[in-house]
């Protein structure tokens, strides 16, 4: 059966506003900040946050255990595909990297890179090296013109939620992209991005899945003195996939186009409960198989309560297409609920716990028969706590516990995992 692997991609963590993703090796470190709730992942992100001005360096050492490692329905499929009857594996995680925070009059510039190198105790098959870049620069030019440029480049290797083979499937991402806004008004402001975005695979058999993205956007928003934000957002996505899907003879291009028109309100609550917005109309056209087009309504709503200094909720729940960063053609349409809090337990210890419900409905992408099946429709529930300390304001530990589970809607499948990770970190 020929199937189109799925895959997700991950952005950068920020505690505050927490949608739940299911923990992988590899974190692609998106700079794009304009959508209201940005993507994490569970257990917590390990990210480094340079101090202003400075270069800093800094390594990381990590070792985690997961009884379902890849993510397989029970020992039988395992043996099955030739990687024993033991689902379980330990991982090893050395890494190297700079950080760079540097102010120049009213330009900002920041960038990180880091090597990981990871290895697995029992399929050493799957050691790889984990790299990623990324480089923005928050230009100025006066008091009411800015914006953004950058880059990201990130290789690791493909999540096991929906590809299951004993094979380091690494998959390279590189993005690079120019915004700008411009305050015309005290209470209005007009913003414009663009965006071009690649990402491929080296196993042969996954390169069916390579693809480059083309994004334009525009937007205005309206800026009330009690500091809340209204606006209205367009966006057009152009998607190339140079190599055709081949199923049962037929040659599938699965390039595809998509058009969005999207309210955003950020609403200052109170001091402490801030609600978020961020939905509207998108269509999505297929170069082929017009039956597996879509046209709907997708949003997203969230909100943050802080109800003490040491204390902090998010809540989010959401009906869309796909992932925000998924670079994929077969869509699922997905819905889902998440639920994060972080407690400031002392000045060195905080605790995090996380939660996520995802249904995929991949239906309407399968609609034509050749690609997909509903037999992919499934739930998908993430759990975490993680407890983060810090002996010192340049080393950092973080210790987390995980389960994840999958449950198919129409067939047997499915898996359950879980684990737990210690991760190391030292700023210099």
């Amino acid at each position: 059966m020929n199937k189109l692997k799925r895959r997700v991609g991950l952005r950068r963590f920020r505690w505050k506003a927490i949608l739940l993703i299911p923990m992988c090796s590899c974190v692609a470190a998106l700079a794009d900040t304009s959508d209201l709730v940005p993507t994490d992942t569970i257990p917590l992100a390990d990210i480094m946050t340079p101090a202003a001005d400075s270069i800093t360096p800094y390594v990381g050492y990590g070792i985690s255990y997961d009884d379902n490692l890849l993510r397989l329905q029970n020992s039988g499929v395992a043996q099955g595909m030739g990687a024993g009857n033991n689902l379980s594996d330990v991982t090893r995680r050395a890494q190297f990297g700079l950080a760079l925070d540097k102010s120049i009059s009213q330009q900002h510039l920041t960038a990180n890179l880091n090597v990981t190198n990871v290895e697995y105790e029992r399929f050493d098959q799957l050691n790889h090296l984990d790299k990623n870049v990324s480089a923005n620069w928050n230009w100025h030019a006066g008091d009411h013109v800015e914006g953004n440029a950058g880059v990201t480049y990130s290789q690791g290797l493909t999540p096991f939620i929906d590809f299951h083979l004993l094979e380091a499937n690494i998959r390279t991402q590189e993005t690079a992209y120019v915004n700008g806004s411009w305050l015309f008004h005290p209470s209005w402001r007009v913003h414009a991005g663009l965006q071009h975005s690649k990402l491929w695979y080296d196993l042969a058999s996954q390169q069916t899945g390579n693809n480059a993205q083309n994004q334009t956007e525009f937007g205005i928003d309206y800026l009330a003195a009690s500091g809340s934000t209204i606006g209205l957002q367009l966006r057009h996505t152009r998607a190339d996939f140079p190599n055709p899907e081949q199923s049962g003879g037929v040659s599938v291009f699965n390039g595809y186009n998509q058009d969005e028109i999207k309210a955003k309100i950020d609403w200052l609550l109170t001091a402490r409960t801030r609600l978020h917005f961020f939905g509207g109309w998108v269509s999505r056209k297929q170069d082929a198989f017009s039956v597996r087009d879509f046209k709907g309504f997708n949003s997203r709503l969230s909100a943050d309560w802080l109800p003490t200094e040491r204390l902090a909720f998010t809540i989010a729940a959401w009906r869309e297409i796909g992932a925000v960063d998924d670079l994929s053609t077969v869509y699922s349409l997905n819905h889902g609920a998440s639920v994060a809090t972080s407690w400031q337990y002392s000045e060195k210890i905080r605790v995090v716990g996380q939660f996520k419900y995802q249904k995929r409905d991949f239906s309407q992408s399968s609609a034509s028969g050749t690609i997909g099946s509903t037999d992919m429709n499934d739930v998908l529930r993430n759990t975490a706590l993680t407890v983060v300390y810090n002996p010192t304001p340049k080393w950092e530990w973080q210790l987390s516990g995980s389960r994840s589970t999958q449950v198919l809607a129409d067939s047997s499948g499915g898996y359950v995992s879980n684990g737990v990770m210690l991760n190391t970190r030292y700023a210099f």
